[in-house]
């Protein structure tokens, strides 16, 4: 990637990046770990035309917790 790039998003070694395509664009942002970056994550997949992300949240939860007891003989 271009240093001019890396400098201009304050990116190091590590940092995660979003891409997406739109018609015959590639945009580059920034990954934050917080709450924006998740429901950016979540806004254009199928599911979030039947939850909210707080919902999804729980449902991940679940299905982890779920996982776990399986992998783990509980």
């Amino acid at each position: 990637m271009p240093v001019s790039i890396v400098s201009l998003l304050e990116l190091s070694k590590g940092s995660k990046m979003w891409t997406k395509v739109k018609d015959n664009t590639i945009i580059l942002e920034k990954a934050e770990d917080d709450w924006d970056s998740l429901q950016g994550l979540l806004a254009n997949h199928p599911i979030s035309k039947k939850y909210s992300t707080l919902q999804i949240i729980e449902i991940a939860k679940k299905k982890e917790a779920q996982r776990l007891a399986r992998k783990y003989g509980k």
